[in-house]
Formats: C-alpha cells, sequence, structure tokens
C-alpha cells in the first residue's frame, strides 16, 4: 500500500509541474548571434514553441516531457544545429511569476548556449483602451536616458508612435493601456508616462529588467 501512494504522489506531483507549463508563454530576451532578441516561449499539451516577438518568426518548436522538476526538449524542427535525436534536459522552476531554467544536459550546444541559465516572465498582451486626441498628442516628444540615445514620441493617423534609431528601435506603434500607460509591443515592454504637479509631461519610466527613466528633453 506504501508503495502504491508513493507511485501516486509522483504521478500528482509531475501532473502538477506539467499543469504549470501547459497552456503558458514566457518572454525573455536571448542572444542569437546579432544581439540580443526578445522571444516568447509557448506551450501546448505536449510542444512548445520559441519565436519573435517582433514579427512571430518560428526559432524551434519542440516536444516536452515533465519528470521531478526535469523538462526534456527534443527538436522537432527550427533555426539551431540541434538533431532531432539528441535530447536536451534542464531543470527548471517555476515560482514568483518567472520560469527558471538551468542545464543538467545537453549535447547541442546551439541550444544550450542560448537557454540555460534564463530566466522567463509571463507575456501577456494587454488590452488597449482608446484615448482621445488631446490625451495621447501631449506625450509627443523627444525622451532620453542619455543624449546618444533619444526616442521619439510622435502622434499620426489617430496613434502615438515610438522610434529609437540608437536604440534598435524602429517605428512601432504605442498603443495605450491606460490614459498614461502604454505597451510596445516588440520589446515587451511597459512604459510609464510621468507628470509634475501642474500636469505637464516631463518624462517616462520604461519597465524592462529594471526600471529606466527617460526625461523629457522637448
Amino acid at each position: 500500500m506504501k508503495r502504491v501512494v508513493i507511485v501516486i504522489f509522483f504521478c500528482c506531483a509531475a501532473f502538477c509541474l506539467h499543469a504549470q507549463l501547459t497552456g503558458t508563454k514566457w518572454k525573455t530576451g536571448i542572444n542569437t548571434g546579432g544581439g540580443v532578441t526578445n522571444v516568447i516561449w509557448e506551450f501546448s499539451k505536449d510542444a512548445c514553441s520559441i519565436y519573435t516577438v517582433a514579427d512571430s518568426t518560428i526559432i524551434e518548436t519542440m516536444l516536452y516531457v515533465i519528470s521531478d522538476s526535469i523538462i526534456t526538449l527534443h527538436k522537432i524542427d527550427g533555426q539551431s544545429d540541434c538533431e532531432t535525436t539528441t535530447p536536451g534536459v534542464y531543470k527548471f522552476a517555476v515560482k514568483e511569476n518567472t520560469f527558471a531554467l538551468h542545464l543538467v544536459k545537453d549535447d547541442c550546444d546551439d541550444r544550450s548556449s542560448t537557454v540555460d541559465n534564463t530566466l522567463w516572465k509571463p507575456w501577456v498582451i494587454p488590452a488597449e483602451v482608446k484615448l482621445d486626441e488631446a490625451v495621447l498628442k501631449q506625450y509627443v516628444g523627444t525622451y532620453q536616458l542619455e543624449e546618444a540615445h533619444p526616442i521619439y514620441v510622435t502622434f499620426s493617423d489617430g496613434h502615438l508612435w515610438a522610434e529609437g534609431p540608437n536604440n534598435g528601435l524602429p517605428k512601432v506603434p504605442l498603443p495605450a493601456e491606460s490614459p498614461t500607460r502604454f505597451f510596445i509591443r516588440i520589446a515587451g515592454v511597459h512604459w510609464d508616462f510621468v507628470k509634475d504637479a501642474a500636469g505637464n509631461v516631463t518624462g517616462v519610466i520604461s519597465h524592462e529588467d529594471k526600471d529606466y527613466e527617460l526625461k523629457k528633453v522637448k
């Protein structure tokens, strides 16, 4: 009887660990050789895909199996040099709103160099709210953390746009989550505009791996 109870316990534990990932999406930045690329790791019941935030280009599609906090990955298709017969074995943990991954064994360096010791955050695309043009236009201007890396916020076609030529940020839409919070999908970054006591916009806080406050300079 004791043995049966132990077996049931470990089966339930494995099921719970699998359920932690099934149907979830996680975001991080990975080094793909040409710089850091923001990517999403999406888990279905037995398979998962890693794809870019910017345009949903698939980087890798894999089968996965979970056992005792260990996830084993087998490539189905993708851009890496991994063979479909070469498993990647990693220890993982889902806690405090993060998904952490650490190498156990993986003979494919192309995969292990990308995902080992990575920390992923939940990916949720916020609902866009409609704001009056007068509200949006107050945020138009130039913002910067330092002089060499300005970010320009413009208004056209009823929308705000953000562009940072020296920051690797192409001109992208800036949808609103609230009258002061906006979202840059390509980077998975939330922006909170800051106002002074008189209601004038003085800057923006960019919520990334840590918070950065960009001052409005014009």
